[in-house]
């Protein structure tokens, strides 16, 4: 049997391959043809093309917050990268573990499993994300000793406080990264007058938005005066930055408070000890784990490798299907319909 791990996310999906390791790592974005609907493009090669197509092209995310908002890309998405990473064997279907936010609502786990259904598919697995994580960076939630992960993706965040074995109690908010990239393009426009295009603000974020002041450096960004309509460069200053960003950060922070506020004592004893631990692209901001320390008293550090943690964790669920099953849940054949 083929058994394929997926980190479907709003901004990168990453696909492993039992026996081959990671094989996909790309955007999740797929352009078509507005004439035809034919697919021209998917992964990096349309993410590229956001905000710079004709009126002939249309490129499309087919996540947003987290979950599938259109679910036809999702399918043709998911269906061309699986075709590029691994080859169908006709008697041999491919097995799926996909990572999926924590809380996820049964509707929107029956649309992620809907856009992997297909005939080459034999059975479809979710694990909440933040499970995966752990399990992909060698966390030993197993024992009786509280383990608290925080996964900030581009479309939500996570976060799971977990013991033997199990999810104790979980919150899942549909803010990430994304949510920092609008807000500071909304106050680009509103106050500084610039119209600055999402990629365009992403990338000025990822070198100067930070979660604590850390760094009082100012960055040069390009846009539109709304002002002249014309192309301009304009000074931001890192004061400007931290407050653009700052009201999505404390809802993440205000959430992390009140599920510690609702843990066990010896469980919260246990975190104290053993502290937070960060995973996922959006956790990356600067200063984060600072601001995190200051407001919880409680150690933050990233996991080893926060990017990949949960295509990881994912893999070694089907190394070991068995041993990991109480993590899983599937869809039963009734819902999804009959596998041909």
């Amino acid at each position: 049997m083929s058994d394929i791990a997926i980190d479907l996310g709003t901004a990168n999906t990453l696909i492993h391959v039992k026996g081959k390791g990671i094989v996909f790592n790309e955007a999740t974005a797929i352009a078509y043809d507005e004439l035809t609907n034919a697919v021209i493009a998917f992964g990096n090669v349309a993410a590229e093309m956001i905000g710079r197509t004709p009126p002939s092209i249309r490129v499309v995310r087919p996540l947003s917050t987290g979950v599938v908002s259109d679910f036809a890309a999702a399918r043709n998405y998911l269906q061309l990268a699986i075709r590029q990473v691994a080859r169908y064997k006709r008697f041999s279907p491919h097995r799926i573990v996909i990572g999926v936010p924590s809380r996820i609502s049964g509707a929107e786990l029956k649309t992620f499993q809907d856009a992997l259904d297909s005939s080459k598919i034999a059975k479809v697995y979710a694990v909440q994300e933040p499970v995966a994580a752990a399990i992909g960076s060698d966390l030993d939630f197993a024992r009786p000793l509280g383990c608290l992960v925080i996964d900030v993706g581009a479309g939500t965040t996570d976060i799971a406080m977990m013991s033997l074995g199990r999810v104790v109690d979980s919150r899942s908010l549909r803010i990430g990264a994304e949510a920092l990239v609008a807000a500071f393009a909304n106050y680009m426009r509103n106050v500084r007058r610039m119209n600055v295009g999402d990629r365009t603000a992403e990338q000025f974020l990822h070198e100067y938005g930070q979660a604590k002041m850390l760094d009082k450096s100012t960055g040069y960004i390009n846009g539109v005066d709304m002002k002249t309509g014309l192309p301009a460069e304009i000074p931001v200053h890192a004061d400007e930055i931290f407050n653009s960003i700052k009201e999505p950060i404390s809802l993440i922070v205000a959430e992390l408070r009140l599920l510690l506020d609702s843990v066990p004592p010896d469980l919260a004893a246990d975190i104290l000890r053993e502290g937070i631990h960060l995973t996922g692209g959006g956790s990356l901001l600067k200063g984060l784990p600072e601001l995190l320390e200051e407001q919880t008293n409680l150690k933050c550090h990233h996991v080893s490798d926060p990017m990949q943690a949960v295509v990881f964790g994912c893999g070694k669920i089907l190394d070991n299907m068995e041993l990991f099953k109480f993590v899983l849940e599937a869809m039963p054949d009734e819902i999804r319909g009959t596998v041909s």
